[in-house]
């Protein structure tokens, strides 16, 4: 198995004080979200591949050096794939990013435009996906909701990444989440475009959502643009593995319609890197 979104960081380098509070809005209980190697390591156990990355955010309080993710990643490299982080509105952005490609090695990009504030169609990112698109790096983008209360849910809306496949039919992208509540935007971006994926991570404990997104994606026939993730340390792996396995059961023996258990097992299956051209 592949599990294409992970985080690491640590709380107290790379949160300001009020993110580490606002966490607590997550999961409606308090969350230690530093990512400690070993824990993370045994949480991963059931996976072959892990996607790793921080978040480089200055508006909502988030800066995670992409030197401190490679340093991560290097520990365990055949398990580990190293993303980099892109914030747009700060001035050294496209230097660190090439950086961290060509000196650290990072194979794929991770944006978060409602966390750093910036419409994902804003012209001053087109030096990043141009450079992404002619690199074949693929980039990793936050959509739908977030616990941040000065992240704008309007830079987070799936619709808006439609614009950008097709100003951009060659750059791979997956929108995170589904781009949950807007789930039902984000299946309809997705089907629309062969370039564009989706995750499922951090959507099992929200159970009767979770459910109705696979029966829409299943309707849509589109499962197949579904990837796996778990969003860690906001979500753990083997949990987030059964949570898939059991989305059926918020409908018990109801009659309603069932996510097939060949779309399961499909989506824990796939060979995620080799869709998005990830070789390590």
């Amino acid at each position: 198995m592949q599990n294409i979104h992970s985080h690491t960081w640590d709380t107290a380098l790379h949160f300001q004080p009020e993110t580490i509070k606002e966490a607590d809005i997550s999961r409606g209980y308090p969350l230690d979200l530093t990512v400690k190697f070993e824990t993370f390591m045994q949480d991963m156990a059931p996976f072959d591949q892990v996607v790793v990355f921080g978040l480089k955010a200055r508006r909502t309080g988030y800066w995670v050096p992409d030197e401190y993710v490679a340093d991560f990643v290097a520990k365990a490299p055949e398990k580990l794939i190293g993303f980099a982080c892109v914030d747009p509105t700060q001035p050294e952005h496209f230097e660190e990013l090439t950086h961290a490609i060509d000196h650290l090695k990072m194979l794929g990009v991770k944006m978060g435009p409602m966390y750093a504030g910036f419409d994902p169609r804003d012209p001053m990112c087109d030096r990043v996906y141009t450079y992404c698109q002619d690199n074949g790096l693929p980039i990793l983008f936050h959509t739908g909701t977030t616990f941040n209360h000065n992240a704008p849910l309007g830079y987070s809306r799936p619709w808006l990444f439609d614009d950008l496949a097709i100003k951009y039919p060659g750059l791979q992208m997956i929108l995170a989440h589904i781009g949950h509540p807007f789930s039902e935007e984000c299946l309809a971006v997705i089907r629309k475009h062969p370039h564009v994926y989706a995750d499922v991570s951090a959507l099992y404990y929200r159970p009767w959502q979770f459910y109705n997104t696979m029966i829409v994606a299943q309707e849509y026939k589109v499962t197949h643009k579904l990837l796996f993730g778990t969003d860690f340390p906001f979500a753990n792996g083997q949990e987030s593995v059964d949570g898939l396995r059991n989305v059926n059961h918020i409908i018990a023996e109801s009659g309603l319609p069932r996510v097939s258990e060949q779309v399961i097992d499909d989506i824990l299956e796939r060979d995620s890197l080799t869709l998005l051209g990830i070789t390590q």
